[in-house]
């Protein structure tokens, strides 16, 4: 039977190993939907404190959660220990243990609202979050201390705030610049109901149309944090006619907010879009799949191909995102839920398209 192995280090305290002491791990990293302010990950992990174990994570401790398959560890998260919760057992105290929660960098810096994220403006992002930090000053280094320690737009880019090349435009969301789809980065596995070398099996499988998630509108209204008229835009004129408005309100530092506003009123006009709530366990995987996961859906989230058959259906095929991650690991298995986002929320600007279309040519005349 595959399973994950997983590994809890304290750097604060010269990198020391706590796994023996670890009952359990939960976090959670991204945001409930595609339009949602990305606020920060957060972790806990309840350890055995029987002789004052707790010692080994202390408030402000930078703690990094670590996962294998069959290969080498990949971080999964990194953060800052927030709290400790302790429960006491009586007498000699053999049952006592000690809840350990903490958050990831950017929960501490709080929500930012939409930035350029270009090749040449990563070191202003950081200045901007070291002027907010308690814990490091982040101003001319690279390292920031978040997933993976890599570029700044790379660090930001695994805890789900920035995902961009030059040029790209960091949203409240993970976004991938409007480029062709044979060059965005792919998982090399995919999602359906039964698993295989590449394909992971998911347990529970739950579809929300963009009426029920929070992710339909049909104009927005886009301010400029530094001042400035705002910026409204509607979807295309027979989205209107036949929705009517549907106001999504969004405050930015970018400059762009025209293409902006057409973005978000045009890219989420469909109430009928689905995104995806699923979950899987490790126990239930090809082992050669579950290798995979360390670095493609972890340490560094990647598009999947996801496959369904809806009741009464044919089979369905599309690309989605991770929005948000949530995991939770005990002694006899892992388990893994998603919130997925369809493809369509990232195709700026793309209207009738296979892949990318933020319109369905059978939506084109719907009034």
């Amino acid at each position: 039977m595959a399973k994950l192995t997983w590994r809890v280090t304290n750097q604060t305290q010269g990198n020391t190993d706590i796994t023996q002491y670890v009952r359990s791990i939960t976090y959670t990293l991204g945001r409930p939907n595609a339009v949602s302010p990305y606020s920060g990950g957060s972790f806990s992990f309840t350890m055995t404190n029987t002789s004052n174990q707790a010692t080994y994570a202390q408030v402000q401790d930078f703690i990094r959660i670590a996962v294998k398959g069959s290969g080498a560890y990949s971080d999964a998260f990194v953060g800052y220990v927030s709290q400790r919760e302790y429960q006491d057992g009586p007498g000699t105290a053999l049952n006592s243990t000690v809840t350990i929660s903490g958050v990831d960098q950017i929960a501490m810096f709080g929500p930012e609202n939409d930035l350029v994220a270009s090749g040449g403006s990563g070191q202003d992002l950081l200045d901007r979050y070291s002027a907010a930090s308690y814990y490091a000053q982040l101003t001319g280094f690279t390292d920031i201390s978040m997933y993976p320690m890599a570029t700044p737009n790379n660090g930001l880019q695994a805890v789900n705030n920035v995902i961009a090349g030059d040029g790209g435009v960091v949203s409240n969301r993970i976004y991938y610049a409007p480029i062709d789809f044979d060059q965005i980065t792919q998982t090399n596995f995919s999602f359906d109901r039964t698993t295989s070398a590449s394909q992971i099996a998911y347990q529970t499988f739950n579809r929300v149309e963009a009426t029920a998630n929070g992710t339909f509108f049909t104009a927005a209204t886009v301010t400029n944090q530094n001042g400035g008229a705002p910026s409204t835009a509607s979807a295309v004129t027979n989205i209107i006619l036949y929705y009517g408005a549907r106001y999504l309100q969004v405050t930015t530092a970018e400059n762009a907010l025209t293409t902006t506003a057409s973005w978000y009123a045009n890219a989420f006009s469909d109430p009928n879009v689905n995104t995806f709530l699923i979950s899987f366990t490790d126990v239930a995987q090809n082992a050669t799949a579950l290798d995979f996961l360390p670095d493609n859906l972890f340490f560094e989230p990647s598009w999947s191909s996801v496959s369904y058959t809806p009741p009464g259906g044919s089979p369905t095929t599309g690309y989605y995102y991770p929005e948000q991650l949530t995991v939770n690991v005990d002694p006899s298995n892992t388990t893994v839920n998603l919130v997925m986002s369809p493809i369509s929320y990232y195709g700026r600007f793309t209207l009738n398209d296979a892949v990318f279309g933020v319109l369905d040519i059978d939506r084109l005349g719907v009034s």
